[in-house]
């Protein structure tokens, strides 16, 4: 084989590894997704079975986690990748790491649906919270959906969306707990202390895509904006956009 076909063939099998990585994160969001969707379904229909199904699955996205980052540490041993590629493979790490504990909070909120069950405070909560607590799950899901194809797909627009909503994001979860304490439902210390820890779950979520986002931004522009001031940082990531 000569050095050419050699080279090619080298970076044939780094660009499917590459890929294999991308698709690991899209199992993964996926994988997270239906878990934050079926917890909510599991506390608006009282479904105990549902709940505990996304109970169960949670080791299913450590398992694509401890997947993700052997792959990520063979991939650095072996390949020794340059400066842009070696950026995508430390962001991947660091977005694996971010579903995985995004996974772990709508695990926490099938828990405490059963804790609601349990109470035999659930019925009430469709009607008193059944509205809020559904338009914060379509902004989260959205969100996590526009950062993870941010990121396969390279896209700063994406992210720069995911960073533009964080203000609905915070009404929402606002919109929630208002409900919460406007309502005459008779919640007792333990249901109110779940619902709390439900609304909160839900918001981390969401703020975990926030967090995926910025690693798209890495991957673009070489740039940590995780400390950066995020109205600035929309404002720059927008004139970039522009001046391409």
């Amino acid at each position: 084989m000569s050095y050419q076909n050699d080279h090619n063939h080298i970076v044939s099998a780094f660009d499917r590894e590459l890929t294999e990585l991308r698709s690991l994160v899209v199992k993964m969001g996926d994988a997270v997704i239906r878990q934050t969707q079926d917890a909510l379904t599991a506390l608006l229909d009282q479904d105990t079975a549902r709940a505990r199904q996304v109970i169960d699955r949670e080791p299913d996205i450590d398992a694509l986690s401890s997947a993700a980052d052997e792959e990520v540490f063979r991939v650095i041993a072996k390949r020794q990748p340059t400066a842009v590629d070696l950026r995508l493979v430390l962001a991947i790490s660091r977005v694996v790491g971010e579903l995985e504990r995004a996974g772990d909070k709508a695990a926490r909120i099938a828990n405490n649906t059963l804790k609601l069950i349990d109470e035999g405070d659930a019925a009430a909560v469709p009607t008193v919270l059944g509205k809020p607590l559904r338009a914060l799950e379509a902004l989260v899901v959205e969100r996590l959906e526009q950062a993870i194809s941010g990121l396969v797909d390279a896209d700063l627009g994406r992210a720069i969306t995911v960073f533009e909503s964080e203000p609905q994001l915070s009404s929402d979860r606002q919109d929630l707990s208002d409900g919460l304490v406007a309502s005459n439902a008779p919640f007792d210390g333990i249901s109110l202390a779940a619902l709390l820890t439900i609304a909160h779950a839900m918001e981390r979520i969401g703020n975990h895509a926030g967090n995926i986002a910025e690693q798209v931004v890495y991957v673009i522009t070489a740039e940590d904006v995780r400390y950066r001031n995020r109205h600035l940082l929309i404002n720059a990531l927008k004139h970039r956009a522009e001046g391409n």
